[in-house]
C-alpha cells in the first residue's frame, strides 16, 4: 500500500484499501466463506438463531402469509408475540428482505457479517485518510476498529451489534459536509444513521447522544455558523432525515410500551456495564493469551464463559499508544471533537455507577453519611421523570453514581437500555480515529525528518507495514466457531405428531432463550413462551406459577393455553435433571419418550 503522495490517484488508493480490508475479513472469518449456506458464526447456539429466525419470519410472513411481520401469533400462544420485545434490526430483516428471498436467511446473515467487516474498515480508512492525507494512518485506524474485541466478540453471534458500519459512515458524511458544505454529504450522514439505527436501537441512542456533542465540538466557534443560512438548511435537512429514520423504528416500541413496561431493572443495567480496566487489558480473544485474560482478569465466574465475552473490550496497546500520541501532539479541530466523542462514550459505557472489574467501587464512610447519601439520591430520583429508587445500587459504603444513571432518570426510554457497555462501539471508534491522527503526526514529526524525498517515502512505507502488522497480530482473534443450522431431534419428532397444538418447555431458562425462536420454524407447532430483551422479565412476573411446575396451578395454566406436550431440557443443568423426578411422579403427566436431550411429557386433560 503506497502513500498518497506516491503518484496514485485517490480512486486507486481507495480500491487498494477496499481490497485489503476484503482480504483481511476473509482471513479473520475463515472458513466462513466456505459455509455461507449451512453455518453461521457463534460462540454458542444463542442469539444467532434468534436473528436467523427474524430474517426468515419477515420473508415468510410477508411473502408466504401476507401478514404483519412485527407480530407472531403462534409464539407466546395464545396471546401472540410482538417482535418489539427485542431488537427489530430492520437493516437485516427489512433491507435484507430481497436477499433473504433470493438466497435464504443463512446466506444473507453471513453476507451481512462479511460486509460489516469490510465496510467498517474501509469507511474508517476513508475518514482518517481524509483528515491526515496519510494512507497508513487510515489503514491503521480501520484495522484497529474492525479487529477491536467489541466487534469480533459480537461477530460471534449478535448480528445487530456487530453491524457497526453505519457509525463511521455517519461521521464521514458529517465531515464531508463540514469540508464542502454540500448537501449530498448530509444525505450520506442520514444514510449512516439509518444503517446504525436500523441495525441496533443501541446505536440509534448512541448517535443521538454523541452526534450532537461531536458536531458542537467540531463546529467551534459557533458564532459564524449561526449566521450561515446554508448551515441552518443543512441542519434542518439532517434533523428531518433523522426523524424519518426514527419514526418507523420507534413506533413498534411505543405501541408495545402502551401494553407493558419496557424497563430493565436498574441492578441488571448496572451489571452489564463496563469497567475502566476492561479497556486496558490485553486483547481478550487472542489465540495466545485470550483465554487467560477472560478466565483471570474480568472478574466473571468461569462457569459463565458467555458472560465474560460481554466484557472483552481491550482496545490494544498499539491503539492506546498512538491515541495518546495523537492526544498530545496532533492539532486541529478534529482532535478536540474526537476527544469529546471518546470521553463521553467511555464514561457512558461505565453505566450507572463506577466498577472495577465486576465489583462496584465502595468508599467506606460512617453509617450516617451513607444513609444521608442514599436519601439525597432517592430525593433526586423523585424529582426526575422516572422516579426510580437508588436502592439497587446501595451498599454499605458510598458508591459512585455516573452520568448514565442520571440520563436514565432524565430520559424514560433509557430505562429500556440493558447493556451500557455497548457504548464501547463508540469508544473504540474514538480510540481508532485518535490513533490514526497520532500515527500520522508521528510519521511527520519522528519518521520523516530527512531532506531526501525517496528516503522519507521508503521509511514511511517500512514503518507503516511494521506497525500495521503489529496491530493485526495484537488484535488477531481466535477462530469463532461456526454453528450448524439444523432442527433438534425433538423438533423432527414434533413435526410427525398430527394436528396443531401448543408446547411448553422447561425449565424456564431453556424456554426463555433465543434458539427457541428458530426451532419453531422446524417443528411448526405453537409455543407458549418466547425470547426477547424485555420479555423474560415480564413473563416471569406475569406467570409466577410457571416457576413452580409441576404444581397444579402451573399445569392448569398450561392447559388453558392448549398445551399438549411439555419438553424437559436435560441439558439445562442443574435444573433440568433435578426437575425430572418431580415430572415423572406427577399423575397429570405421561412420560412419552426421551429424544436426545429432551424428555417429552404429555399433559393429560
Amino acid at each position: 500500500m503506497a502513500a498518497a503522495s506516491d503518484k496514485q490517484s485517490p480512486v486507486d488508493i481507495q480500491i487498494r484499501a477496499f481490497g485489503f480490508f476484503t482480504l483481511l475479513t476473509l482471513a479473520v472469518t475463515w472458513p466462513l466463506i466456505l459455509h455461507l449456506n449451512d453455518r453461521v458464526p457463534g460462540w454458542f447456539v444463542a442469539d444467532n438463531y434468534e436473528y436467523l429466525w427474524k430474517m426468515w419470519w419477515f420473508k415468510h410472513s410477508i411473502i408466504n402469509l401476507g401478514q404483519n411481520p412485527l407480530f407472531a401469533p403462534d409464539i407466546f400462544y395464545p396471546s401472540g408475540f410482538s417482535l418489539a420485545h427485542a431488537e427489530l434490526t430492520p437493516l437485516h430483516t427489512v433491507i435484507g428482505l430481497p436477499l433473504t428471498w433470493l438466497w435464504g436467511e443463512i446466506t444473507t446473515y453471513n453476507l451481512f457479517t462479511i460486509l460489516s467487516f469490510i465496510l467498517t474498515g474501509w469507511v474508517t480508512f476513508l475518514l482518517v485518510q481524509r483528515w491526515t492525507e496519510n494512507v497508513w494512518a487510515g489503514m491503521l485506524a480501520g484495522v484497529l476498529y474492525i479487529l477491536n474485541p467489541y466487534h469480533t466478540v459480537r461477530y460471534g453471534g449478535i448480528l445487530p451489534l456487530m453491524a457497526i458500519e453505519g457509525i463511521p459512515v455517519f461521521f464521514l458524511g458529517f465531515e464531508g459536509w463540514f469540508d464542502t458544505r454540500r448537501y449530498r454529504w448530509i444525505a450520506i450522514t442520514i444514510f449512516g444513521f439509518l444503517l446504525a439505527a436500523w441495525a441496533s436501537i443501541y446505536y440509534a441512542f448512541g448517535l443521538l447522544i454523541l452526534g450532537p456533542i461531536y458536531a458542537l465540538a467540531r463546529l467551534r466557534p459557533l458564532r459564524p455558523l449561526l449566521r450561515d443560512r446554508s448551515a441552518w438548511i443543512a441542519m434542518g435537512l439532517l434533523g428531518l432525515g433523522l426523524l424519518v429514520v426514527l419514526v418507523p423504528l420507534t413506533l413498534p416500541y411505543i405501541q408495545l410500551g402502551q401494553e407493558l413496561e419496557l424497563q430493565i431493572p436498574l441492578g441488571d443495567a448496572d451489571f452489564w456495564s463496563a469497567s475502566p480496566t476492561d479497556y486496558l487489558l490485553p486483547a481478550g480473544l487472542h489465540p495466545l493469551w485470550g483465554d487467560w485474560v477472560r478466565d483471570r482478569l474480568l472478574s466473571v465466574s468461569e462457569d459463565f464463559p458467555q458472560i465474560a465475552l460481554e466484557f472483552v473490550l481491550g482496545v490494544g496497546f498499539i491503539a492506546m499508544l498512538f491515541a495518546f500520541y495523537g492526544w498530545r501532539k496532533s492539532r486541529g479541530g478534529v482532535r478536540g471533537a474526537i476527544l469529546w466523542l471518546l470521553v463521553v462514550a467511555f464514561v457512558l459505557s461505565l453505566g450507572p455507577r463506577l466498577h472495577v472489574g465486576r465489583h462496584p467501587v465502595v468508599v467506606p464512610a460512617p453509617d450516617s453519611v451513607v444513609t444521608a447519601f442514599h436519601s439525597v439520591m432517592d430525593t433526586l430520583s423523585e424529582w426526575l421523570p422516572t422516579d426510580e429508587t437508588y436502592a439497587p445500587l446501595a451498599a454499605d459504603g458510598l458508591t459512585i453514581p455516573l452520568p448514565a444513571l442520571f440520563l436514565r432518570w432524565l430520559l424514560p426510554p433509557l430505562e429500556g437500555m440493558r447493556a451500557w457497555n455497548r457504548f464501547a462501539a463508540f469508544t473504540s471508534l474514538g480510540v481508532a480515529m485518535l490513533a490514526g491522527l497520532g500515527f500520522a503526526t508521528w510519521i511527520t514529526e519522528e519518521v520523516k525528518p530527512t531532506h531526501r524525498r525517496s528516503a522519507r517515502f521508503h521509511r514511511e512505507q517500512l514503518v507503516g507495514i511494521v506497525i500495521l502488522a503489529i496491530a493485526i497480530f495484537e488484535l488477531w482473534p481466535q477462530p469463532v466457531p461456526l454453528q450448524a443450522i439444523r432442527p433438534r431431534p425433538v423438533d423432527e419428532w414434533l413435526v410427525e405428531q398430527p394436528g396443531q397444538f401448543s408446547i411448553m418447555e422447561l425449565p424456564l431458562t431453556s424456554a426463555l432463550s433465543a434458539p427457541q425462536m428458530l426451532y419453531t420454524r422446524y417443528h411448526g407447532k405453537r409455543i407458549t413462551f418466547a425470547y426477547g430483551t424485555y420479555f423474560p422479565y415480564w413473563y416471569r412476573s406475569q406467570f409466577p406459577e410457571l416457576q413452580e411446575c409441576p404444581e397444579p396451578a402451573c399445569l392448569d395454566l398450561l392447559r388453558s393455553w392448549g398445551v399438549r406436550f411439555i419438553l424437559l431440557n436435560m441439558d439445562d443443568t442443574p435444573v433440568g435433571p433435578t426437575l425430572k423426578p418431580r415430572l415423572d411422579e406427577t399423575l397429570a403427566l405421561h412420560r412419552v419418550d426421551q429424544i436426545g436431550d429432551i424428555v417429552v411429557y404429555q399433559l393429560l386433560r
